[in-house]
């Protein structure tokens, strides 16, 4: 419900521009980008990013509200759009992260002399193009090598860094909300791991450690932010060789089974109501 005078003018502009028609990625994009302007100013990119993602979130709620013959959006697009517009959202708040960063120490280069580069990983519900006006976005940010640096910074030292900040702007509450609330702990070694890692790093620790519900997880990993090219490359040589082994293995199966029984007996205190743990659970059919 708008309570702020930003917010009831974001409404007048969504009535006066019209509401109807759904915005494709690139268009949220470039949206976001004017309404943010100069990287330069970190609270102004704060206030402008929460604002302009509001407005598009209510543009969005209002057509999913209204019926298809008044130009209202089914669950499908809703979904989409959401999640279209959760990555412009973090790509933009990883755009100022390492502009930030990049001038206050240097830009990060590998030791062939070219720019270092990282990518984000969307997971979930963000990962499947699924999102919901409640989720929360699950995120893994990768970077290239380890061979290089970024002046006196080693590069794990400035993505590090670099990633730190994105998060803060994209979660921390301000007096104009936050742009959406982040999960980082399906990253590895979980909340306990580096908030970032080298594609060696993942390499090592998916090759050695990984387990059944991580290779499930990966199902829905997806490039969302950062560079494309890397994101590329991670689904090709990480994610596809860790998901996906060469040989098939029949117990997976009741690997499978248990990991549903698992998830219920540990997370939830009374399955039966339980939409998302409980026996037809969101979980469920996420596993299935």
């Amino acid at each position: 419900r708008p309570a702020l005078g930003w917010q009831v003018e974001a409404l007048d502009e969504i009535a006066r521009a019209g509401w109807r028609g759904r915005r494709q990625r690139q268009d949220l994009l470039v949206r976001l980008l004017a309404a943010v302007g100069e990287l330069s100013d970190p609270s102004a990119v704060q206030a402008r990013l929460r604002r302009a993602v509001w407005a598009e979130r209510a543009r969005i709620a209002l057509r999913e509200l209204l019926p298809a013959r008044l130009g209202g959006a089914s669950i499908d697009v809703t979904a989409a759009e959401l999640s279209d517009l959760a990555e412009t959202a973090i790509e933009v708040a990883l755009a100022e992260a390492r502009q930030h960063v990049a001038l206050r120490f240097a830009e990060p280069r590998l030791e062939s002399g070219e720019p270092s580069a990282i990518v984000c990983l969307g997971m979930g519900k963000l990962g499947g193009h699924e999102l919901n006006a409640g989720s929360d976005v699950d995120l893994i940010f990768v970077y290239d090598s380890d061979e290089g640096a970024a002046g006196e910074l080693t590069l794990h030292d400035f993505w590090t860094r670099v990633v730190r900040r994105a998060v803060a702007t994209i979660e921390a509450p301000t007096a104009d909300g936050m742009v959406w609330r982040v999960d980082l702990r399906l990253r590895p070694e979980g909340s306990q791991g580096p908030i970032v890692n080298s594609v060696a790093a993942s390499e090592r620790y998916y090759e050695t450690w990984g387990r059944l519900w991580e290779r499930a997880a990966m199902l829905r990993a997806r490039p969302v932010a950062g560079s494309s090219e890397l994101g590329r490359v991670i689904e090709r040589e990480l994610i596809g060789p860790f998901v996906f082994r060469r040989e098939p293995d029949p117990a997976i199966f009741g690997a499978m089974s248990s990991l549903v029984e698992q998830s219920r007996a540990e997370l939830s205190t009374c399955p039966e109501r339980d939409v998302k743990l409980g026996p037809g659970g969101i979980r469920e059919a996420e596993f299935f």
